[in-house]
C-alpha cells in the first residue's frame, strides 16, 4: 500500500523517527524493504524523554535494531520534565515539541529531504475524535495530515495512515520482529489513552471496522478542507493580497459564509497568529462587518480588529490607558469550555483566557463591576481587597471603577485583564477544568 499511495518519492533521503514502539519499527522495516528498490537514502532517530524506567532499554533497543539493519541513528536525551516546567507546557506538549525540533535539525544536519513518523490509522480515528470532543472545526476533524511541508526543502511524511494496529503487530510478528511497550500507554487517566483504550474498542465492538471509517472520512473532510482553503486563497489574491493588515467588508459581505471564518483565520495567522483565538472571537469579529465605523475587538496576543468605513483593520491592542483598562460600557462576552483534569495540564498565562477549577462556580456567580468590599484568596493563605490590589498595581482610579469581574457575591474569581483568586486554582484535587474566555466588544464612533 505504501508503494500504492507513493508518499515516497524515488531518491528520497528519509529520516525515520523509531521510539522502538510496533508503529515505528514497523515503518523502519517497510522503508528497509524499500531502500533498495527506490534508491532511498535512510537514517532514523530516536528521542530519549527522560521520563519511564524503561527509556534507556527503549534506546538500547533501538541502536541495536538500527546497527543489524546498518542504518545510521541519532540519539537525542532530553529532560522533557523539566523543559516543561520551564515552557509551561503539559510533559506530553513538551516531549512532542522536543521530539520533532529534534527531527527537523537532524534532517538539517545530515541533508535530508524527508521526515517520516509512524502515526497509523488507529492512532488517526483516535485523533479525529478527541478533536471533535474539544469542539475543533474542519480542519481538526481531517485528523493527521498524510504529508506536508515541514520546513524549506523538507516534507514530514506519515505513510501508515491505511494500516491499523492491527495489521502492523501482524506484520512484525511474521517477520519475526520484536517491538518495545510503553506502559504509560495503557494509563486510561490520560484523555488521549482513554478514547484508545476504552472508547475505540467499545465502538468497534458496536460498529465493525468503525476506525477504518473514521480514518476515510476525515480523507474525505481534508479533500473539502483543500478545496476551502484554495477558495480563500483565491478571494485573499483578488481583493486583499497576503501581508495585508485589513479585510475589505465587501468581501466579507459577500463571501460564502464556509469562507468568511477563513478569511479571517489568514489574516490573523499571518499577523500573530491564531493562540488562544476562540469560536467566540470568530463571531464577534464578523459581527463587526454590521457595525458602525469606529467599533472595535480586542483579540488575544495584544491585537484588535478595527471596523473602518470599507475595511476591518487588524491593528495592535489601545494600551490600557487609551482604551479605559477592560473598563468599557459594553460587558465582555464570556465564553467556557470545560473538560476533565489531566496530570499536567497547561495553565495559560493570558489576560482574558484563564483555567480554574470548575467546582467553585456555582449559580450565585456572576458577571459585574467592581464594588467595595471585594477580595480574592492569596496564593500563601489569607485574602486581599480588591481596591488594595488595584491601588498597588497603581491601575489610576479613573479606571479602577470600570473592572469587571466574575464573582461569589464578594468574593472575586477573576478580575478580568488582571488576576485571578487562589481559591480558583487548579490542583491536583480538581476534577473539573473550566476554560474561561473574555472577549470585549468596544464601539465608539468616530
Amino acid at each position: 500500500m505504501i508503494r500504492q499511495e507513493d508518499l515516497i518519492p524515488a531518491g528520497a533521503r528519509c529520516l525515520c523517527a523509531l521510539s522502538g514502539g510496533c508503529d515505528s519499527v514497523s515503518l523502519l522495516l517497510l522503508l528497509n524493504e524499500l531502500r533498495e528498490e527506490k534508491d532511498l537514502t535512510l537514517c532514523a532517530v530516536h528521542v530519549n524523554h527522560g521520563l519511564r524506567k524503561a527509556a534507556a532499554e527503549d534506546e538500547a533497543f533501538c541502536i541495536d535494531l538500527c546497527q543489524k539493519l546498518r542504518v545510521p541513528l541519532a540519539v537525542f536525551r532530553e529532560d522533557a520534565a523539566a523543559f516543561a516546567a520551564q515552557a509551561g507546557l503539559s510533559v506530553e506538549e513538551a516531549g512532542r515539541k522536543l521530539r520533532y525540533e529534534r527531527f527537523l535539525q537532524t534532517a538539517r544536519d545530515l541533508g535530508l529531504d524527508c521526515v517520516l513518523t509512524a502515526h497509523q490509522r488507529d492512532d488517526q480515528a483516535e485523533t479525529v475524535l478527541f478533536n471533535l470532543f474539544r469542539g475543533a472545526g474542519l480542519s481538526g476533524l481531517c485528523g493527521i495530515g498524510r504529508s506536508r511541508e515541514f520546513a524549506p526543502g523538507i516534507r514530514l511524511i506519515r505513510p501508515l495512515l491505511s494500516f491499523s494496529r492491527a495489521e502492523l503487530e501482524a506484520y512484525l510478528k511474521e517477520a519475526g520482529a520484536a517491538w518495545r511497550e510503553d506502559e504509560s500507554n495503557r494509563d486510561a487517566a490520560y484523555t488521549r489513552n482513554f478514547i484508545r483504550l476504552e472508547l475505540l474498542p467499545a465502538v468497534e465492538n458496536r460498529f465493525p471496522g468503525a476506525a477504518g471509517r473514521i480514518a476515510q472520512t476525515a480523507d474525505q473532510l481534508k479533500e473539502a478542507e483543500d478545496y476551502l482553503e484554495e477558495q480563500t486563497e483565491r478571494l485573499r489574491q483578488e481583493t486583499a493580497p497576503s501581508g495585508e493588515d485589513c479585510l475589505p467588508v465587501p468581501l466579507l459581505k459577500n463571501a460564502q459564509q464556509a469562507l468568511k471564518t477563513r478569511l479571517l483565520q489568514d489574516l490573523l495567522r499571518e499577523n500573530g497568529g491564531l493562540k488562544d483565538i476562540t469560536a467566540l472571537h470568530y463571531k464577534e469579529a464578523l459581527a463587526l462587518i454590521g457595525r458602525q465605523s469606529g467599533s472595535r475587538l480586542s483579540l488575544p496576543g495584544g491585537r484588535m480588529l478595527l471596523r473602518e468605513q470599507e475595511s476591518i483593520r487588524l491593528l495592535p491592542q489601545e494600551s490600557p490607558e487609551d482604551r479605559g483598562d477592560s473598563g468599557t460600557d459594553v460587558p465582555p462576552a464570556l465564553s467556557v469550555r470545560l473538560f476533565p483534569y489531566e496530570k499536567g495540564i497547561k495553565i495559560p498565562d493570558e489576560i482574558y483566557t484563564k483555567r480554574i477549577d470548575y467546582a467553585i462556580m456555582n449559580d450565585h456567580v456572576c458577571l459585574r463591576r467592581r464594588a467595595d468590599g471585594d477580595y480574592f484568596y492569596l496564593p500563601g493563605g489569607g485574602k486581599k481587597l480588591l481596591a488594595r490590589y488595584l491601588v498597588d498595581e497603581k491601575i489610576p482610579l479613573s479606571r479602577r471603577e470600570k473592572v469587571w469581574v466574575l464573582a461569589d457575591g464578594s468574593h472575586v474569581i477573576w478580575a478580568i485583564g488582571h488576576r485571578l483568586s487562589a481559591a480558583a486554582y487548579i490542583t491536583e484535587q480538581t476534577e473539573t477544568v473550566a476554560e474561561l474566555t473574555a472577549v470585549f466588544k468596544e464601539e465608539r464612533s468616530e
